[in-house]
């Protein structure tokens, strides 16, 4: 788990009250009302907290963005105003549920002032608090974000929950709004909390490695030597090119440097493309969830094509027991279509999670430490 903050405003995530309290205080919504079971959830609500909508509603100006469950404190109750909206979007890529709510939480005017980031094999999840204006006030939010796969749609519900109050009323409030994200729960988890299904790669030149990789990535080229061998998948709709990675696995003999590979790298540029790009420089990075990764290098640059068209350049360099590896991915800038980029910047996620690492089990839980 990581943390990161720039306010001295409280970010509780432990529950300091008592079951008791908790029983006299609260009561569980459990919500069925769309048709798709995937999105059925239970949440933890306040007794001065009343639905007031639960039919799937379009938020304006926001694509594909909806609210399915919206509670309010009660008029004229002399408990501060609360809050609670449940928002979905069903996205058929798998990308990190961490991303879509940055990208989700900016669509909306939220300043992220507190988060909290939960590393898991189906992505990273954030638990952030945000503030907003509205009409003249200052409002905090409590928020986290859930992902649930549709066996029926075949992608996911990317899940947004959202506990409101005024800012100055935070301060008794913050456990409150904690209660609400806290307990919120699935009644049908799927336990694969990836948006589409994945397939496999197996080489065996110059030695023996797997992985796996998002089924709407194409396995477009392969050669081996006994040196070396290399591998592209691509992501492509209606004949047109929308990202691609290309793997190289070397020989721990191979007499090339990761320094050496990034000037290849640019050299190639500098002959393809017009490219502000003089130098790659890769920082030292840690993949959560294997260990067969003895070694791991990243760096993300922008690259201008012949025909002034912007891509994203993601380079990693990596080291294994028997070999190293370079991968390098091409994608559309964030900026540009934000659901290509994360998509492509997932496809590594997922391919380095699973590189020769056979235990890994994809069935996780949301929010553990």
């Amino acid at each position: 788990m990581k943390k990161n903050s720039n306010s001295e405003m409280s970010f509780p995530d432990t529950i300091t009250s008592t079951f008791d309290y908790q029983q006299n205080n609260f009561w569980r919504c459990r919500y069925t009302s769309t048709g798709s079971k995937s999105l059925h959830y239970k949440i933890l609500l306040p007794l001065s907290v009343k639905p007031i909508n639960v039919k799937p509603k379009a938020i304006k100006g926001l694509d594909n963005l909806y609210t399915i469950g919206c509670y309010q404190t009660v008029t004229n109750h002399e408990l501060p105003f609360l809050e609670i909206v449940v928002s979905y979007e069903f996205i058929k890529m798998d990308i990190d549920a961490s991303e879509w709510l940055n990208y989700t939480v900016q669509l909306l005017g939220e300043e992220i002032i507190h988060r909290k980031d939960y590393y898991s094999v189906s992505g990273e999840y954030s638990d952030i608090l945000t503030k907003n204006n509205f009409d003249g006030e200052v409002i905090i939010s409590r928020i986290r974000v859930f992902k649930n796969y549709d066996f029926e749609l075949k992608g996911a519900n990317f899940i947004l929950v959202k506990a409101s109050c005024q800012q100055k009323d935070y301060s008794i409030q913050a456990e409150t709004l904690l209660y609400c994200v806290k307990f919120f729960t699935l009644i049908n988890d799927s336990k694969w909390h990836l948006a589409e299904e994945l397939k496999s790669i197996n080489i065996d030149s110059p030695a023996h490695n797997s992985f796996y990789h998002p089924a709407s990535w194409q396995y477009d080229t392969r050669a081996n030597t006994l040196k070396f061998s290399y591998h592209s998948i691509s992501l492509k709709k209606n004949g047109k090119l929308l990202g691609c990675i290309d793997s190289y696995f070397l020989r721990h003999d191979t007499k090339i440097s990761k320094e050496q590979f990034c000037k290849l790298i640019v050299s190639n540029l500098n002959e393809n493309y017009h490219s502000e790009v003089k130098e790659l420089l890769l920082t030292e990075s840690k993949n959560n969830f294997n260990e067969n990764i003895m070694e791991l290098w990243s760096g993300e640059h922008r690259i201008i094509d012949a025909e002034n068209r912007e891509y994203t350049l993601l380079v990693f360099f990596g080291k294994l027991t028997e070999e190293f590896f370079y991968m390098i991915g091409t994608f559309v800038p964030k900026e540009q279509n934000f659901k290509l980029w994360a998509a492509g910047k997932r496809a590594i996620d997922i391919i380095l999670n699973s590189l020769n690492n056979h235990e890994l089990v994809y069935e996780d839980q949301f929010y553990i430490k």
